[in-house]
């Protein structure tokens, strides 16, 4: 649809607004740090010494488990990283066949130094059955049963509480996150690589160490654009890569000396604390640029020796403050996993020349498998669900406004600028629902039911009318019932496994 532009100072006012509700939000979020504090029975992490309040050391919001993991795989790690900076480093400047050999060597070398014969067993049998796949069946078809039963086995492993025990809880993070990734990069490989299949040449782009554990996603045809045959001039870029990575996450653990936000995803009583519904929204929205912060570190540091190695990686996530429309979440944040999901299963199921319904079927079997893909948790159940609704409605809304009826008719009525206010207002609300289906997969069914509740049973404050609180009262009553019923499905399955 076409839009006459808005008067300057309108968008000047609608962005102060907006600079103002987030600075207000974030101060709201500080100012709850002490009433946390009193309140919780979390032990929260001694902060740095530099930052002192009345000479008391501030406290460190340390409970997200993915970040502190993260920590540890790097103060771990970081010796490999090294390592295959020097090795490209070396192999750039001279001897550049010797570089994907050498890769392979340090990811052997870190995994079998540091986890335990089993994690390394299972690593290995993944890697040799998608190569098996692809050197002898050539079949999508047996590659995604593979992957399937791969799937299988990483939910069999994720409940193992005695591998859990043998390996540690960081290993256990650690292998179940590489072996998801490795799955992705296993098809990747076998859907795309024709004619020999080249053993060394698999090894290395299913063994890149800066990208195995925390991502991105490179797919094959990315990966084998590199060059080998010539030695190729220092990309200085690098290290101004490396330095965006760690001053952002200097600027994460400061943050989380002062705002709790990572603790209110794990504590809806947290939320509750803030003054009224305007207020947790305010929450929710941090939630997810903390979130987003995240992956600019992790994937930026895979990005940066990928764009080292001279391999084209996909694009470092875009802020969520961003993105208008929620496809593009999908197409920005995580560029290569996009990649995959449309190439490898929404591609294959339909063309652009495909009917609606086709499409829609596509969407919803992506979907799927994006569910059993991060695992088969309710929360994550919700969120793909609410993401397969968010995203068919916001294609039945663009097919909608780009009709001439409609666009003569909003023109006729409103004007180029009105039409393009009645266009944002409409646009808005297909993206309230699916920015709150990202608190789901970040929080938990808890806190995002809670915010959910909150967009669509209140106002800016306190809900205060009988009828809204009887509906609230409901949709508490069907989620019990739901929960009682998963309950019980999971007895009859754990029943059916003993006898």
């Amino acid at each position: 649809m076409t839009a006459g532009l808005l008067n300057r100072f309108e968008k000047l006012a609608y962005f102060c607004v907006y600079i103002a509700y987030i600075v207000i939000g974030l101060y709201k979020i500080y100012a709850l740090r002490d009433r946390i504090l009193s309140t919780t029975d979390f032990q929260f992490a001694d902060g740095w010494s530099l930052l002192k309040r009345s000479d008391v050391a501030l406290k460190r919001d340390d409970s997200n488990d993915e970040l502190e993991n993260f920590a540890d795989f790097i103060a771990k790690f970081w010796p490999y990283y090294l390592l295959h900076a020097l090795v490209s480093g070396v192999t750039r400047w001279k001897w550049s066949y010797l570089r994907r050999p050498g890769h392979v060597a340090i990811c052997a070398l870190a995994l079998g130094i540091n986890l335990h014969w089993t994690s390394i067993a299972m690593f290995g049998s993944l890697l040799v059955s998608y190569y098996l796949i692809a050197l002898h069946a050539r079949s999508k078809l047996y590659t995604w049963l593979l992957t399937a039963a791969w799937i299988g086995a990483l939910n069999i492993a994720k409940n193992s509480q005695w591998w859990l025990s043998q390996v540690g809880y960081a290993e256990y993070v650690m292998l179940i996150v590489t072996l998801s990734w490795s799955l992705l990069r296993g098809c990747s490989y076998s859907f795309t690589a024709t004619g020999s299949k080249n053993l060394s040449e698999y090894l290395a782009y299913t063994m890149y160490f800066p990208c195995l554990t925390y991502g991105p996603f490179i797919s094959y045809e990315r990966f084998k654009q590199q060059p080998m045959g010539e030695a190729v001039s220092p990309n200085w870029s690098f290290l101004v890569a490396l330095l965006r990575v760690v001053f952002w996450w200097l600027v994460l653990q400061w943050s989380l000396h002062y705002f709790y936000i990572n603790y209110m995803t794990r504590d809806v009583r947290a939320v509750v604390m803030m003054e009224s519904v305007f207020w947790q929204h305010a929450a929710g929205y941090f939630m997810g640029q903390f979130f987003f912060i995240f992956y600019v570190i992790t994937y930026g540091l895979g990005i940066a020796f990928a764009e080292y190695d001279d391999i084209a990686a996909p694009r470092r996530p875009r802020c969520i403050g961003r993105i208008h429309f929620y496809s593009d979440m999908w197409k920005y944040f995580d560029e290569g996993l996009y990649e995959f999901l449309f190439k490898h299963i929404y591609a294959e199921l339909c063309s652009r020349k495909s009917s609606p319904a086709a499409k829609l079927c596509a969407t919803a079997l992506t979907f799927s498998f994006v569910f059993i893909w991060h695992g088969c948790y309710t929360y994550v159940l919700i969120w793909s669900i609410l993401n397969f609704v968010c995203l068919a409605a916001e294609k039945l809304y663009k097919t909608f406004v780009s009709r001439p009826a409609y666009q003569n008719w909003s023109l006729k009525h409103f004007g180029t600028a009105g039409a393009q206010r009645l266009h944002a207002i409409l646009a808005t609300q297909l993206f309230i629902p699916a920015a709150f289906s990202n608190v789901y997969f970040i929080a938990g069914q808890e806190v995002g039911g809670f915010l959910m509740r909150g967009a669509y049973l209140s106002g800016i404050g306190p809900p205060r009318t009988r009828k809204l609180k009887k509906l609230r009262l409901l949709i508490d009553h069907i989620q019990k019932l739901y929960e009682t019923a998963l309950n019980v499905n999971y007895s009859i399955v754990n029943a059916l496994n003993i006898n």
